[in-house]
């Protein structure tokens, strides 16, 4: 009788953790990293912008608003097109918590890795020569921690820094941006 009640109390627990795990895988998976158009207050204008799309709506991270390169190659809409699927990668592989500069091709960028002084794993973005790799990381930190109102705006021999980010609490408590 004790042996049944004992299989029975475990059957239970098991049965009970099952939907939490299925949640929990769920709804990381209802995060989508996108290229939009987002309004930007500040030029007045519609810009492409890399958002996490969450079941509360669209965060902006990034607003693209100058090209890269010469001619088209590398115009505003490419790199939003280019970069969000980035983020979502990192995001999946979990490396999206550590973010940091370096150098990949003889590029200055900002990257993803799986934990603190790791090698950069996942490319975010490949910046300017002219652009501040330590601004832009210290940026995306910020709009990452939920310390800057909107979204950084991707435009204009570097010691190489690590930034531990909570995506979970990012996700969670930025605002949504309204169209």
């Amino acid at each position: 009788m004790m042996m049944r009640f004992i299989a029975i109390l475990t059957t239970s627990a098991i049965a009970a953790t099952i939907p939490f795990f299925a949640q929990t895988t769920h709804a990381q998976s209802e995060v989508k990293f996108i290229c939009s158009d987002g309004f930007d207050r500040a030029s007045g204008q519609r810009l492409p912008t890399t958002y996490a799309w969450t079941e509360k709506g669209k965060i902006a991270i990034v607003r693209w608003s100058k090209k890269w390169g010469s001619g088209q190659a590398f115009s505003p809409q490419k790199r939003c097109e280019e970069v969000s699927p980035r983020f979502q990668e990192a995001f999946n592989n979990g490396t999206l918590n550590f973010i940091t500069n370096g150098t990949i091709n003889g590029q200055p960028a900002i990257c993803a890795a799986s934990e603190d002084k790791g090698a950069c794993q996942t490319l975010l973005m490949t910046l300017r020569p002219e652009e501040n790799p330590l601004q832009i990381l210290n940026e995306l930190k910020n709009v990452l921690n939920g310390r800057s109102a909107g979204p950084i705006q991707h435009s204009s021999g570097t010691p190489q820094v690590y930034y531990q980010v909570d995506m979970k609490t990012f996700l969670s408590n930025a605002p949504v941006e309204e169209e």
